[in-house]
């Protein structure tokens, strides 16, 4: 009984064992025999001891295994015998979608301070901040009469350049009338000229016909002389006929200079009265800039007078806008895109714009513009998203949240968790560990987007590959491993 007892019970430490005191020697002569007594009488104890402890770790294994319906011997191999544990998951179908989000602000779509271009005193103004205004509308007036004089004097000189211009036209008529006048008498010059010649070729045939009666002494010599006289006179009458149509000639010409210059001088009186014109405009034009008007529908923002201010013209550089209006059917919303983001804005871009002051209310619209260039200081861009505000409950100055959707997922890429990513160099190659085959291997993968939590995988990967994510102990190529998917 001892011996099976200590066959299964474990060894005892004989220093764990209960101190056992020693008999006082005595004077007695068996003080050895009682020794031999104490002895045995503390080896019956331990053994005792020894064959309870025994009797109730079998008690306790034997309860387990019938629990767990395993024997001691059919404990789990070891890790390095089955292969390191690791979770896997497959890659998720589709890229991610690169998005922007960044802080921005409102602002009115067009805005304008008005100025005054002429000094004088405000005489009215019919609005103030907060009115709504629509183009062209009058907003404020400054009185200054000198301008109004001018125009008035303009006036005058354009009537007065008109007028001449109806005299040099009656010019023209009456030196028209000259010059046919003239024509009239050159013609009638050259009528008289035919007709002295026509006298002279007759006076010349009768004095041929009385010469030859003279020479047969037919009539007396006195007749032929009295010929020849009306034959001279004839031809000297010729004479002053062919200069007579030479001064009507020159007298024709002389008229028709004078039409000349009438019509010049109608070409002048009216160049007069394009200047006349254009000093009269220049005069209303300075007059009118006695009126303020709204150049859009909108919303006054500013006011600087009162009615009865003198008002300084902003051509004196001292001087202080009038007004100030808004454009606000119209919204612009303002928002730095930084480096990173940059090269993927574009029109159109669909933005959702949260406004803190409306609630996180949201508000979608699309990328109008963006500067194109970084702000060397902050290394952001300009980027500017235009809301419709037909109410006006988007106020100038309002912030929130802009989330720009800068490109849509890729359906050729897939998705894998952030942590599975064990780095990637300047080019985008990353690597992963995959299981194939109950063994980890390294790949290589081009890494498109990651936002932390999720990595695109652009090539390097497919939907059957399990894609080691966690891990405890050390994981080198060609390890054996256990997957647990995910």
């Amino acid at each position: 009984m001892e011996a099976s007892a200590n066959s299964s019970a474990p060894a005892v430490d004989l220093a764990d064992a209960p101190a056992i005191k020693k008999p006082v020697p005595q004077a007695s002569g068996n003080s050895s025999s009682s020794k031999r007594w104490l002895v045995v009488f503390g080896l019956v104890a331990i053994a005792g001891i020894g064959t309870f402890a025994a009797a109730v770790l079998s008690h306790h294994k034997g309860a387990s295994a019938a629990s767990t319906g395993k024997h001691e011997s059919e404990e789990p191999q070891s890790a390095a015998q089955s292969g390191l544990p690791v979770e896997s998951v497959h890659p998720r179908k589709g890229g991610l979608v690169r998005t922007t989000e960044q802080s921005g602000s409102a602002h009115a779509f067009e805005s304008a301070e008005l100025f005054a271009k002429v000094s004088g005193y405000l005489k009215s103004q019919s609005v103030d901040i907060g009115d709504t205004v629509k183009r062209d509308q009058l907003l404020a007036e400054i009185d200054a009469p000198e301008l109004d004089k001018a125009v008035d004097q303009m006036k005058a000189a354009l009537d007065t350049a008109n007028a001449r211009v109806h005299i040099a036209q009656a010019r023209i008529k009456s030196a028209e009338a000259e010059v046919k006048s003239a024509q009239a008498l050159v013609t009638q010059a050259q009528v008289n000229v035919t007709t002295q010649e026509a006298n002279v070729a007759l006076r010349s045939k009768q004095l041929v016909r009385i010469q030859g009666l003279v020479k047969r002494e037919a009539i007396e010599q006195k007749l032929e002389d009295e010929e020849i006289d009306k034959f001279e006179a004839a031809k000297s009458t010729e004479r002053f006929a062919r200069a007579a149509v030479i001064s009507a000639e020159a007298a024709e010409r002389a008229k028709q200079a004078d039409l000349d210059q009438a019509r010049a001088d109608v070409e002048e009186a009216k160049a007069n009265v394009e200047v006349a014109q254009a000093n009269l405009g220049k005069a209303q034009v300075f007059a009118n800039y006695t009126k303020i008007t709204s150049p859009y529908d909108g919303v006054i923002t500013h006011r600087t007078y009162h009615r009865g201010d003198f008002i300084r013209s902003a051509e004196t550089g001292d001087a202080q806008m009038v007004l100030a209006v808004a454009r606000t059917d119209k919204m612009r919303i303002v928002l730095p895109v930084p480096d990173r983001d940059v090269p993927y804005v574009d029109r159109g871009d669909p933005a959702v714009v949260r406004l803190d002051a409306l609630r996180g209310e949201e508000f979608r619209g699309t990328v109008s513009r963006f500067a194109s260039t970084e702000d060397p200081s902050s290394r952001n861009m300009r980027t500017e998203v235009d809301l419709e505000n037909p109410t006006g409950r988007i106020k100038e100055g309002m912030y929130g949240r802009v989330t720009i959707t800068l490109r849509p997922a890729t359906p050729e890429s897939v998705t894998i968790p952030s942590a599975a990513l064990l780095g990637q160099d300047q080019k985008g190659v990353g690597t992963v560990f995959v299981a194939r085959d109950g063994k980890a291997k390294k790949i290589s993968v081009n890494v498109g987007m990651d936002n932390g939590v999720e990595a695109e995988i652009v090539s390097g990967l497919t939907l059957a590959d399990l894609v080691i994510t966690k891990y405890n102990g050390a994981l080198a190529d060609g390890t054996p491993v256990v997957t647990d998917t995910k």
